[in-house]
């Protein structure tokens, strides 16, 4: 069978699959059990839905059921979503393995409560190849299907809802402290700062940070980036003290690997500025860029792009700690007023009457008018 790209609007029965889904459920009334083979069900109490689940405890519209076309080795797979588009969400919700999902794809095994007094059970015949530890086929089709519900924009409800999903599914495979986790989380977090709400993305960063340091040791280079990285982010919130600090420890951390001397330590530095910039503290931002041009001069010739770049930015950044009456602007203006002060001096000095003195015969001297002293220059 040729493979076909996940796509959420367009799901079917897969003919010729060799996978049977089927959907137990029970409540106060027994058990009845149905085999997927639509695009849609509907479950609720009404019943007008395609799934009837006769509880009084359950909402009229309770759960749909979405069947999606994905790529061999699954070939199809069901999202379970609280409520429905139409009437929202349902008044009790719906629990998968003990936890509270609004959506969930589910997986051969799943034990879905919809209330008390009702349940469901979820199987897939023959077992799909992560029931027997490959976890990766199921975790590899969730993330195509959150990228493509990230790339349309109209499920972002969904795409959480998925994103979440595995990262629950890692942990529950992996445990809590995992390299996998920590890139889940990862992936989670940016989703959230997307949407521009830290308050959300900021402790799933913290989290990556110490997933990473119990699984790959404090000095390991994914735990310094994933530092910088939360740094940067702090900066773009104008967290300057948050920033400052983590980026500050992430330096040393590098420093004890590479050497107080190493190129990345100068290039680090010159991220640095960036903090302080944002703070206005040029003076450090430049002290910075004078510390990462003497530690890439100890590795690289003077024309190195990375020491002209950063010569650059230092000439710049001397010109904001140029004293302000320097400046171009305030040196013109001085100027203007002492060529001004030299014109009127010289123009009301010509009208000024000339004081003189005359020699008498007899060696005095005395005081003449500038008309008298003026003939006799003459």
């Amino acid at each position: 069978m040729p493979n076909k790209s996940i796509i959420p609007q367009d799901a079917t029965i897969v003919e010729g699959s060799q996978f049977e889904h089927s959907f137990v459920v029970k409540d106060p009334e027994g058990i009845q059990g149905v085999l997927l083979d639509a695009r849609f069900y509907s479950l609720g109490r009404s019943p007008k839905n395609d799934i009837v689940v006769r509880s009084q405890l359950v909402s009229r519209q309770h759960a749909t059921l979405t069947g999606i076309l994905i790529d061999p080795p699954l070939f199809q797979i069901f999202r379970l979503s609280d409520g429905n588009p139409e009437k929202g969400r349902s008044t009790n919700g719906i629990q998968i393995n003990g936890e509270r999902c609004d959506h969930w794809v589910l997986m051969h095994g799943d034990e879905i409560v919809f209330s008390s007094d009702c349940m469901a059970y979820y199987r897939i015949n023959p077992e799909p190849a992560y029931v027997d530890g490959n976890i990766d086929v199921f975790v590899d089709s969730l993330k195509k299907l959150a990228k493509l519900y990230l790339k349309s924009g109209n499920y972002t409800d969904a795409a959480e809802g998925t994103l979440h999903q595995i990262l629950v599914v890692t942990q529950k495979f992996y445990g809590e402290i995992h390299p996998s986790v920590a890139n889940c989380l990862t992936d989670l977090a940016m989703f959230h700062y997307s949407k521009n709400d830290f308050v959300k993305a900021e402790p799933l960063f913290l989290q990556v940070i110490a997933v990473r340091k119990q699984s790959l040791g404090e000095e390991h280079p994914d735990v310094v980036s994933a530092m910088l990285d939360l740094a940067a982010i702090y900066n773009a919130q104008a967290l300057y003290i948050k920033a400052e600090s983590l980026f500050l420890q992430a330096l040393e951390i590098k420093k004890k690997v590479l050497g107080s001397e190493h190129p990345e330590i100068a290039a680090s530095l010159v991220d640095l500025t960036a903090i302080y910039y944002s703070q206005k503290r040029y003076q450090e931002v430049k002290n910075l860029y004078e510390q990462a041009i003497k530690i890439y001069k100890r590795s690289h010739e003077d024309k190195h792009p990375h020491i002209l770049a950063v010569q650059k930015k230092l000439a710049s950044i001397k010109k904001k700690l140029r004293p302000q009456w320097l400046s171009l602007n305030v040196l013109i203006a001085a100027s203007l007023v002492f060529l001004s002060g030299v014109i009127a001096y010289t123009f009301f000095a010509l009208k000024t009457d000339i004081a003189c003195v005359k020699v008498l015969p007899d060696g005095s001297t005395k005081s003449i008018s500038g008309d008298e002293c003026r003939q006799i220059s003459k």
